[in-house]
């Protein structure tokens, strides 16, 4: 016993049981089905928000270079509806053999400047360079301070349709200026008709982009002049900033309207569309910042776990239910093997149900069936090392372990060595098959008749022990005598007579050393035999 709790200490001092840092069945099956959803979640809402993104990316950008084609259809149409105009008026003048300052001139200026209402002042100016006339809304011959001169010279010079770069008027706004040449019947340059018109008016470049210039997503639209520069933009400060190098600039430069993601000469992220304007060379850019995109994307994320937080909550719940209860039979197998294995003796067998899940049923069965095989052959080997062959009691070997444990106790006992007078005899005259018979039937006896505490067993040949916890010698003389007369009155299968020589010792009266006790026996058994056998000496 002392040698076989070693073992089990050096067992788990070897680590054969150790469980720290360790992943049980239980929670490695929980932990599975928990990353399992949650990577799937994971997945599902990262694929989800990438193909959202090119969604909303390709539609943005549909959307964007759509409104760069209705504004820059609308600008073209405009710009073209001035110039035929314009080129009407001049015919008008052309017939006038001298370009000259008159009711008529007045008349038709008045009429060109109310026959679009996107003029802010119209005017005739000679090849000299000399303003003929001007009307401004209601007022004619006007101080034209709406007219650059340095622009005019250019337009006078240029002796074709003429529009001009943008540029800051005299309050501080943005003009450009389109004239139209005029040439008499036989080719005379007369000078040209003209107006100026401010982009920033309603009735202009206001009326095409809307009131909300910068909408709540922070979308917008600007015009760039055939030179890569701002000639409107929401941010008024903006206006005349060369932007050329942004890469949609560059597109509309070359003649190309299109649509694409990039960064703008400002460093941020953009969705932008662009059309290309032939009547002005300019070009229409509209454009939504991506951080509106990321902004939608989020919310759409934040609504989607709201709506798959529940079911996904119920899912994870039944999985972890049903990996519990598909894991419950391998640790209780696995906790029942433990303690089996560290006190096989001891450990109950545990009641064996089916199980639904067919892996665990079976291997469930299968240890259950080795587990009895093994505590068989285990108590067939602890009786074939601890009890006597022939009897079926303690051998000596147990004797010697108990009587060990019994002195390390300090616990009083008694101590019987007990003799089958003239056994010898027996094997001499009926066989020792016989004599067998009479060990057997002795040691029935010698059992039946000790308490339930008592310990019996044969030390060898036909000597027995019997250990008798806790007696004083009253009490030992007593159960002495009932052992010798149980034995005496007996009458074995071959009826034979058989008698007893019985000699004890007490501890811790006598000794409480083993061997002085035997000793103190074995003179009280000789004791015995000298006077005459089939007596108690204690």
């Amino acid at each position: 016993m002392r040698t076989a709790t070693g073992d089990r200490k050096k067992g788990h001092e070897d680590g054969l049981f150790k469980t720290k840092g360790r992943v049980s069945l239980r929670a490695l099956f929980s932990g599975l089905v928990i990353l399992t959803f949650l990577m799937t979640l994971v997945i599902t809402l990262f694929a989800s928000y990438r193909s959202e993104q090119r969604l909303l990316e390709d539609r943005t950008l549909e959307a964007n270079f759509r409104e760069s084609e209705r504004v820059g259809h609308a600008m073209n149409l405009l710009f073209v509806s001035i110039g035929k105009s314009l080129s009407a008026f001049a015919g008008e003048f052309a017939e006038m053999a001298v370009l000259r300052a008159s009711t008529r001139t007045q008349d038709e200026l008045r009429l060109l400047y109310d026959s679009g209402g996107y003029f802010a002042e119209v005017f005739a100016a000679g090849a000299d360079g000399k303003l003929i006339a001007t009307y401004e809304g209601g007022k004619q011959g006007g101080k034209a301070m709406d007219i650059d001169a340095a622009v005019m010279n250019e337009a006078l010079g240029a002796k074709l349709q003429f529009q001009s770069q943008p540029y800051r008027d005299v309050h501080g706004g943005v003009a450009i200026m389109i004239t139209e040449p005029i040439f008499t019947e036989k080719g005379i340059y007369l000078g040209i008709i003209g107006g100026v018109l401010h982009l920033e008016s309603p009735n202009v470049l206001g009326g095409l982009f809307g009131e909300n210039q910068i909408d709540a997503s922070g979308s917008y639209a600007y015009i760039v002049d055939a030179k890569g520069k701002l000639a409107y933009h929401p941010d008024k400060s903006r206006t005349g900033q060369d932007v050329a190098d942004n890469p949609a600039v560059m597109h509309l430069l070359r003649g190309e309207s299109g649509k694409q993601k990039l960064i703008n000469s400002q460093g941020d992220m953009y969705l932008v569309g662009y059309t290309y304007v032939p009547a002005t060379r300019w070009g229409i850019v509209a454009q939504t910042p991506t951080s509106l995109i990321t902004a939608q994307q989020l919310e759409q994320m934040r609504g989607t776990l709201l709506v798959v937080l529940g079911p996904f909550l119920i899912l994870a719940a039944s999985a972890l239910f049903l990996a519990r209860r598909l894991a419950a039979p391998f640790v209780s197998l696995a906790d029942f093997v433990v303690r089996a294995a560290d006190r096989p003796q001891d450990e109950a067998m545990p009641s064996v149900r089916r199980h639904w899940n067919r892996e665990a049923d079976l291997l469930n069965r299968a240890v259950m069936r080795t587990v009895r095989e093994m505590k068989r052959q285990n108590r067939d080997l602890n009786d074939f090392a601890l009890k006597d062959p022939l009897t079926g009691l303690l051998n000596r070997r147990a004797l010697d372990e108990v009587l060990e444990k019994m002195e390390g106790d300090n616990r009083p006992f008694a101590l019987l060595l007990i003799d089958i007078d003239r056994f010898k005899s027996v094997n001499d005259r009926h066989g020792h098959s016989a004599g067998d018979e009479v060990l057997r039937s002795v040691a029935r006896t010698l059992e039946e008749t000790v308490g339930n505490r008592d310990l019996c067993g044969r030390y060898g040949g036909e000597e027995f022990i019997v250990l008798l916890p806790g007696r004083n010698l009253p009490e030992t003389y007593e159960m002495a005598e009932r052992l010798r007369l149980a034995v005496a009155a007996h009458e074995n299968a071959l009826r034979i007579p058989v008698t007893l020589s019985i000699g004890g010792a007490i501890s811790p009266m006598q000794s409480t050393r083993i061997d002085d006790l035997f000793e103190l026996a074995d003179r009280a058994l000789y004791r015995a035999k000298e006077s005459g056998r089939n007596r108690v000496v204690v």
